[in-house]
């Protein structure tokens, strides 16, 4: 745009040399992909979160790792039988912790399935009752999330550990997304 000088010549407004227009571009999308990498977590958390309020299994299942997910409940389902002590290399295990290990495993693997997903979410989290729920509130909401611990453990691992409400003395649920081609999964 042509401005009047007071000489009345005209000057042409000053405009950013290519370089200059090029870098900010750059900058700006660096900015606006670091912004979205670090919110699709959260993103995808508030989904999760909407799909288990409204409980849309189907959508749900499309997000968890049932691979990463069974194998997680093993651990944690055999770390609760205590069947951990390792024999020494040259003696078998016992029959019961084998046995035990063995039901544990066929146990998960036949009852950990996306057919079976609402019955597991129901049984995990039981409806509450409209007149026990705990009401939303902004100091309840804020207490909640001094509670809850998100990180990136790595560039691909997002942890998020939050209580379970109803559940305090309880070990807080922990759930671990890692980005594999690009979308976000919940293996655990």
């Amino acid at each position: 745009m042509a401005l009047p000088t007071r000489s009345g010549a005209f000057s042409r407004q000053a405009r950013l040399p290519r370089h200059q227009a090029a870098r900010r571009a750059c900058v700006y999308s660096a900015l606006l992909a670091l912004g979205l990498y670090v919110s699709s977590p959260f993103i995808t958390l508030f989904c999760v979160g909407m799909d288990l309020h409204t409980h849309d299994m189907a959508a749900l299942g499309r997000v968890i790792n049932w691979g990463s997910l069974d194998s997680s409940i093993k651990q944690q389902a055999l770390a609760g039988l205590h069947l951990d002590a390792q024999p020494p290399a040259d003696e078998l295990p016992e029959f019961g912790s084998s046995f035990a290990s063995n039901a544990v495993s066929n146990a998960v693997d036949n009852t950990v399935t996306s057919a079976n997903l609402g019955t597991l979410v129901d049984q995990a989290m039981p409806a509450i009752p409209p007149e026990a729920a705990p009401a939303l509130s902004l100091r309840g909401m804020t207490a909640l999330l001094r509670q809850t611990s998100v990180r990136f453990a790595r560039l691909d691992c997002f942890v998020a550990e939050m209580p379970v409400p109803g559940h305090a003395d309880e070990t807080p649920l922990r759930v671990e997304m890692r980005i594999q081609a690009g979308a976000g999964k919940s293996p655990t």
